[in-house]
């Protein structure tokens, strides 16, 4: 099993995408919902990091990036195999250019 960390800029996002959701949108329970589905997301990437594809842009993938999509967001994060670590670095809108912002 791999260890997860999640960065503070990926709390940060997560926290702005929930906040986004229960209040902007008016929709708690959607809010409650993806944050369920992150949970999942975590404990697959716990048990199988591998499970998600690689980072489509050239550079992204060579530096070793991932993604996972969940519900319209990306998540992006690199596996650590030697330290058996998986590091959750950014939540990102699935529309938005987030090969610029890493």
């Amino acid at each position: 099993m791999y260890r997860l960390v999640v960065s503070e800029l990926a709390h940060m996002d997560l926290d702005t995408i929930v906040s986004y959701i229960a209040v902007q949108l008016a929709n708690p329970m959607a809010a409650s919902d993806f944050l369920d589905d992150v949970e999942k997301c975590y404990s697959y990437l716990k048990n199988n990091p591998l499970i998600y594809e690689r980072c489509h842009d050239m550079r992204l993938e060579k530096e070793g990036y991932r993604r996972a999509t969940i519900k319209n967001y990306v998540l992006v994060y690199k596996v650590d195999e030697a330290a058996k670590l998986v590091i959750i670095h950014r939540f990102f809108y699935g529309a938005q250019d987030y090969v610029k912002l890493i």
